[in-house]
């Protein structure tokens, strides 16, 4: 099996020939690694496309996510301010909406002209066209509930799920299709599978009957439209989600990726049978601090707390920090190539 046949069948419960292993996300890394910026990519996807692709030769990923940590972009292409950084992901500078009424007039359209997002969605085109019958292509994007803390603000956010719920939904109506449309041009680009990341939905930011009320039926509705358009759909959530871990599994999700807060144990015992499930390594204490013997045995216990089971992947349990030594990704590749089920 190749890495592109080992992560579909680990994304649907089928038995691999090793366990499947990839980062999540990794954009930021890939680029700043190699003396670049995001800003250096734009009007450039060829070169995007050579790193990505010279990059999964050294670091050979099962699954390569092109674009990925550069999710505000959509909210620049809608209007909003980012302010832009050497190395790491642009941040979003204020609230794009006055009020939830103001959603319906944002500009959905300016996703796919937009030169930024285009260049990433070239760039998804070439790495699918040199690589994708190697390796399995993705892309992913933040899902309703953190786009709804970018275009209304977090704190109102908070405080209107007590004292306006009303309003969270109706941006989070807006939320899902923009998190959908984006998305969809990377499929339309190449891309097999999709990551939604939900940050803000994290059990250490809001508690299990509002994720439920608010963050969950949304996010349950994007990932139903993502995959009637035939993709793979993956949710990242940070921090501890060991408290609704039965509510996730319902969600539709092919795959979820855990944080290092999770025991994967609970995962694999609340999530058996109905979704494959990954993490957990430590993106700063093991991947960048560590020593890379120290990587391979955090990948051995990770391995063994997942168990022989099909549909475990071996991941960082967020995004990795520019930071990361190669000599680390690197090690945590060779050992789980190396084993054997």
């Amino acid at each position: 099996m190749n890495a592109r046949e080992i992560a579909l069948a680990t994304l649907e419960l089928r038995p691999t020939t090793r366990p499947a292993v990839a980062l999540l996300s990794g954009g930021c890394w890939t680029i700043n690694r190699q003396g670049y910026s995001l800003q250096d990519m734009f009007g450039r996807p060829e070169l995007l496309a050579d790193l990505i692709v010279g990059s999964n030769v050294f670091a050979p990923s099962d699954i390569v996510w092109v674009g990925s940590g550069y999710h505000n972009l959509a909210i620049s292409a809608l209007g909003g301010e980012l302010k832009f950084r050497i190395k790491g992901p642009p941040d979003v500078k204020r609230p794009l909406l006055e009020s939830a009424d103001d959603a319906a007039s944002l500009p959905l359209g300016n996703l796919s002209r937009d030169l930024q997002i285009d260049t990433l969605v070239n760039a998804t085109r070439l790495v699918a066209k040199t690589i994708g019958d190697r390796v399995l292509v993705g892309s992913s994007q933040w899902g309703p509930f953190t786009l709804t803390g970018h275009l209304l603000g977090v704190e109102r956010v908070m405080r209107s799920m007590v004292k306006n719920p009303a309003e969270v939904h109706a941006v989070l109506e807006f939320a899902t299709r923009l998190t959908v449309e984006y998305l969809e041009l990377f499929h339309r680009a190449g891309a097999e599978v999709v990551s939604i990341a939900e940050p803000s939905a994290s059990g250490d930011l809001i508690s299990r009957s509002h994720f439920a009320q608010f963050a969950l039926p949304h996010l349950t509705e994007a990932i139903r439209q993502l995959k009637a358009k035939g993709l793979k759909v993956v949710v990242h959530i940070c921090g501890n989600v060991t408290n609704r871990l039965d509510l996730l599994a319902g969600s539709g999700a092919d795959l979820l990726s855990v944080d290092y807060k999770v025991c994967l144990a609970d995962v694999r015992e609340k999530l058996r049978g109905k979704m494959a499930f990954s993490g957990n390594l430590n993106p700063v204490a093991v991947m960048q601090n560590a020593s890379s013997e120290q990587v391979s045995e955090e990948a051995r216990k990770a391995l063994t707390l997942a168990g022989t089971e099909p549909g475990y992947m071996l991941m960082p349990g967020c995004d990795i920090p520019p930071a990361v030594p190669l000599d680390n990704i690197r090690s945590l590749f060779r050992f789980t190539h190396e084993s054997r089920r």
